[in-house]
């Protein structure tokens, strides 16, 4: 289990028997179910900007009276996306903003508050592809302009072995074993156990928006397969698996204009996409490219027999199977059919649920499927989109940095996750109880992997299921065999400059 991702800790537990019955007073009206999803929004959740209840609690990381007198913190960020489809929320906050910038809003002036400093957000809305150079380019020409760092992952990884940000693993007031930070996330994102240059937590809530899943529409699936009670009772109790998806899409096929060609115009029992999809489910069906030793050290293991088994898989559903639609343009366009009611199944992430609002028909949120029912569990990618954050090595403000991320994330996790959690997620876009145990099950099975992490240190070897997928490859053993070599090479370099910094 990722810790840092979920509301696990005591302090949370009345915040959430808050929330709970708030919600539930708030519902007693809240009609039919075939509603549009921002009428049940208001009805369950009141008005959007409603203040969250939260306990007073304290983060003991922190020594009473910490005080900095006024200092400023320069906090650099951008909330510009690569797609229509790829949304962030702002970590500025907005005090006019639905509940859950609300919430970052008042997190963020709480921290100021107990720290005695300032927040400069600023948010440079650089391009999605070029933060890493962004970030560089600041840091190398020496300026100390900025404290702070947040950065796209595929973008800004690449730029870790260069020296550029300070190694956080003996930092003051950082404990990244409490739940409020993604110990294991962390310990994946960084090379050795020495060295922590890479962080995340719950200062960032689009660390749970990117987690991977799936969708379906529950009236089509009444109509094909009986009570949508019996998807979910599937996927509760491990069965849910490729098998099952491919045979139910073949059944829900429907050539809806007629003309006897298979497009993007029929409805299909699934909709999916030939990019980072792909990778959702190369890990979910237990996919791996690396292992950690014991001593941080990756080691390449993208020869294991699962990987080719999973592989297989893969591609029989994506381009063997009878009713999936595989786009190649963009994952947008899958949302909105989805949305149009013109398909049983959607592969996205917890983020795609907000481009549903609109939705008529009911859906439900299910998890990626396994390979077989004995796989021990569910996996489930955070894509990587997700922002990570990082101290530049010209830092001079190490101890208000490290206090500021430290509170954020506590604060974060005390305030800012039920909101979205409980309330944006579960009672706005998410439309019944049964599914709101689905997204806990999700949240349980987050996971990633170092080479998909490090993207061009491991030559793409954690993108192994887009990669094939997008090239119309079938034979794992053959994709890989010159990456894995040269990812061997890479991964030597990589380690050699690792132990350098």
């Amino acid at each position: 289990m990722e810790k840092g991702f979920f509301i696990r800790t005591a302090a949370l537990i009345f915040t959430l028997l808050m929330l709970l019955s708030a919600a539930l007073a708030a519902c007693g009206d809240a009609g039919t179910d075939d509603k549009p999803a921002e009428n049940t929004a208001s009805d369950t959740a009141g008005d959007e900007t409603a203040e969250v209840t939260t306990t007073e609690a304290v983060d003991e990381n922190i020594p009473a009276g910490l005080d900095f007198g006024g200092e400023t913190i320069n906090f650099w960020y951008s909330t510009v996306s690569g797609s229509a489809s790829e949304t962030y929320y702002d970590m500025a906050g907005d005090q006019e903003g639905d509940i859950v910038d609300d919430a970052i809003y008042k997190r963020n002036i709480a921290v100021e508050k107990q720290l005695n400093l300032n927040l400069n957000l600023f948010n440079s809305k650089t391009g999605a592809g070029d933060n890493g150079t962004a970030v560089r380019k600041l840091i190398m020409s020496g300026s100390d302009e900025y404290d702070l760092f947040s950065g796209i992952q595929w973008n800004m990884m690449n730029h870790v072995s260069e020296g550029l940000f300070y190694n956080m693993i003996d930092a003051p007031y950082i404990n990244i074993e409490e739940p409020w930070w993604a110990t294991s996330y962390i310990n994946n994102a960084n090379i050795l156990n020495n060295k922590r240059f890479a962080l995340c937590g719950d200062y960032n809530i689009n660390l749970i928006r990117c987690a991977g899943c799936m969708f379906f529409n529950k009236n089509l699936y009444e109509s094909y397969f009986g009570d949508p009670t019996e998807m979910y009772q599937l996927a509760l109790d491990g069965g849910w698996t490729f098998d099952k998806l491919i045979e139910n899409a073949a059944v829900a096929y429907s050539d809806l204009n007629g003309d006897t060609k298979v497009d993007v115009n029929d409805q299909f029992g699934l909709l999916t996409y030939y990019g980072n999809n792909m990778d959702v489910l190369f890990y979910a069906g237990g996919g791996k490219a690396t292992e950690k030793d014991e001593n941080g050290y990756p080691v390449i293991v993208s020869e294991d027999e699962i990987n080719v088994l999973v592989m297989e898989k893969v591609y029989q559903l994506t381009y063997e199977s009878h009713g999936v639609f595989l786009n190649k343009n963009d994952p947008f366009e899958n949302n909105a059919n989805f949305s149009a009611g013109k398909a049983v199944y959607l592969t996205g992430f917890l983020y795609s649920s907000e481009f549903l609002r609109d939705m008529k028909d009911d859906y439900g949120i299910l998890p990626s499927p396994k390979l077989t029912e004995e796989q021990s569990r569910y996996y489930e990618l955070v894509h990587d989109i997700v922002e990570l954050q990082f101290v530049p090595n010209t830092i001079q403000k190490l101890d208000a940095v490290s206090a500021v991320l430290e509170l954020l994330a506590f604060e974060g996790h005390r305030t800012v996750m039920p909101a979205y959690y409980e309330i944006a997620l579960k009672t706005k876009y998410a439309r019944d109880d049964i599914s709101i145990q689905l997204v806990d099950l999700i949240h349980d099975s987050v996971m990633t992997d170092t080479a998909y992490i490090y993207m061009d240190d491991f030559s793409h070897l954690g993108y192994v299921g887009r990669g094939m997928i997008v090239s119309g490859k079938k034979d794992y053993v053959s994709f890989t065999a010159s990456n894995i070599k040269s990812a061997q090479k890479k991964l030597e370099k990589l380690i050699a400059a690792f132990e350098e910094l």
